[in-house]
């Protein structure tokens, strides 16, 4: 990905059990999030990625893989998106999550994570940690295929004469 981008993480889990907590001090599953720009301003792709904890190294390790090098970048000034904009030689917009412009620039970002969380709900009913990645996936599967529309059919179909057959083991 490359280009606008914005970038923010998310938490994705189950309910909290008792004085669960909001943001960073709780105990679901971090998940960063990035959505690719048209220069209209609407989403091109997007990705998200489970990881074990938001530290810089995770962040850099994860953004890349990711992220193309240069391009122009908006998050909401946590050190790690920092740190990778200087190493990608990004240029870094930074909105604070309390600005009041913040949910205008944050718009696409904001509405995918969004749209995954009540697609996992509304799909497996629940978020459970065995399968972290596996559900985003098939969101971002299904989102970045999104304007394929009808030839995703014909592209299957090419898929299926182009393979070679499995044989069932008896």
């Amino acid at each position: 990905m490359g280009g606008l981008l914005e970038l923010d993480d998310a938490y994705f889990g189950g309910v909290s059990h008792g004085a669960g907590k909001r943001g960073r001090g709780t105990d679901q599953d971090p998940v960063i999030v990035g959505v690719s720009l048209t220069s209209q301003g609407h989403p091109r792709y997007i990705f998200m990625e489970a990881v074990p904890d938001l530290t810089n190294d995770t962040v850099l390790e994860v953004l890349d893989r990711r992220v193309e090098h240069q391009g122009v970048w908006r998050s909401d000034g946590a050190a790690a998106y920092a740190a990778g904009a200087r190493t990608h030689e990004a240029d870094h917009e930074v909105t604070l999550s309390d600005d009041p412009e913040a949910p205008v620039v944050f718009h696409w970002v904001n509405t995918v994570i969004s749209l995954a969380k009540t697609f996992i709900d509304g799909t497996y009913h629940g978020r459970g940690r065995a399968r972290r990645q596996l559900y985003p996936e098939e969101f971002v599967y299904r989102f970045n295929r999104r304007p394929m529309k009808t030839s995703i059919a014909a592209r299957l179909l090419i898929a299926c004469v182009q393979s070679t057959a499995h044989p069932y083991a008896t």
